[in-house]
This record gives structure tokens, sequence and C-alpha cells, in this order.
């Protein structure tokens, strides 16, 4: 495989799932698990007897939020167990291989906590969603299990993704591509091409745009000039009404 595999649990409320998923990625050859927010003790025993060890193999990491948990990764895969009314999509787990291949040197694998998943802003945070295909009448997995199947069929297939000619061609963080959002949703406010009582209703549908895809760091670098250039139009249209008046 050449990217590594690092699942991402938010808000688990039960060590004994922690420590189990810690030995699904030791199974498979994660590295590291990270944790956000956990709503249990991590030094738990529990925890370490269902682990069996793990512990020593895999590094186990906790973050504040899951916004700062993923924004090092070009590519965050949600899963949720919901058919969500996305334009990205909702990708089966079958499929998600195919898509992965040749995207990053690392992916996050973000399960929700066991009761009610990944809440809306959470999947928004998410690059990817993807589901698990299960029995219709009873859809929803334990967590540990649901971690343990995805690691399992994602860690079966060997990568070879094509090596990308410069560093610029590769995936950007997800941090650097909240900025360039950021840095376009400041300009088309001030421009008025956004309600500013209702931003969010035309730039969530802007974000989801550019969250189909995986933004290169040339990319990101586009939509920064992208938004400078129409900064620079909507100063000059200004300009040019004030000398009419």
């Amino acid at each position: 495989m050449t990217f590594q595999l690092v699942p991402v649990l938010v808000r688990p409320r039960y060590p004994g799932n922690v420590g189990s998923v810690l030995r699904a990625a030791a199974n498979f050859g994660a590295k590291r698990l990270i944790v956000v927010a956990p709503q249990c003790d991590l030094a738990d025993v529990e925890l370490v007897r269902m682990a069996m060890g793990a512990e020593k193999a895999v590094a186990l990491q906790e973050s504040p939020t899951l916004a700062q948990a993923v924004a090092a990764f070009p590519v965050a895969v949600g899963f949720t167990s919901l058919r969500e009314r996305d334009p990205r999509g909702v990708v089966s787990l079958w499929d998600l291989p195919e898509l992965l291949s040749g995207q990053a040197p690392e992916v996050a694998l973000v399960f929700g906590p066991e009761r009610g998943g990944l809440s809306r802003q959470e999947l928004a945070l998410c690059s990817h969603l993807a589901t698990i295909p299960t029995n219709p009448d009873f859809p929803v997995m334990n967590l540990a299990q649901a971690a343990a199947v995805v690691l399992a069929v994602l860690s079966r297939e060997s990568y070879r993704p094509p090596q990308p000619r410069l560093a610029e061609d590769l995936p950007a963080s997800r941090e650097d591509v909240e900025k360039a959002l950021a840095h376009l949703e400041e300009v088309l406010l001030a421009s008025k091409f956004l309600d500013p009582n209702n931003p969010r209703r035309v730039f969530d549908q802007i974000r989801r745009v550019v969250g189909r895809g995986l933004p290169s760091g040339r990319e990101v670098k586009i939509l920064h000039a992208l938004a400078a250039h129409i900064a620079f139009l909507a100063g000059r249209a200004f300009g040019e009404r004030e000398k009419s008046v």
C-alpha cells in the first residue's frame, strides 16, 4: 500500500470501542489512531484489555476538534449509515478503493460517535462521504466493527498511484483548502455577490463544488488568485461609479 490509513474516532463514548479500533488498526497496518474529544477515559483498563497490546504498535493521538484532526489530511472520508443528500454523493465502501487510489499519501477515515454518528457539520469537514452497505432493515453497525471492516477492505489492495511531477501537484491539505475558501468567501461578501444576511445559502454550494474534487496545491493558489482578481475588479467598478457621481 502506498498510502497510510488513519482512523479518526469522533467523541467515542466507550473505551472498549477505542481499544478494539486500536487492535484493528494494528491488524491492518495503520500506524496511528486519532481520537477527537473523547467522552471516555483513554487510560481506562477496558481500552487496554480490548487493544490486546495494539497500543504498543499504534500511536494513540488526541485532538480537541475534528477540524484540527483532519486539517493536514488532503483526503478525509466521513462514514455515515445515512444516505446523505449531498452534491458530493455518498460512495459505497466497495467503490472506495478505486476512488482513493493515487490521491494522497495519507487518508483519514472518520467515524462518528456510537450514538447518532457524525453530524452534518462534521460530515462537511470531510472531503468524501462513504457508507458500508448493510441490511437496510438493520443498517447501523457497532463503531469498532465498522472501523475494522473499512480497514480490512482498504488495506487488502496494493495501490500504485502515479507519482506527481511537482510537489504542487499533490493534493492540498484541508487547512490550505479552507484558507482559500475563506479568502473567496470574504471577497464574494465584499463584492455583494453573497447576501450578507445569508451568505451560507450560496457559498455552501460553492464549497460543495470544490469538495467534489481534491484540489492540488496549484489549484488552491488559483483559488486565491481568483479571489484577488474578483476583489480587484470589484474595486475598479466601485471607483468608476464614484467618478460618475
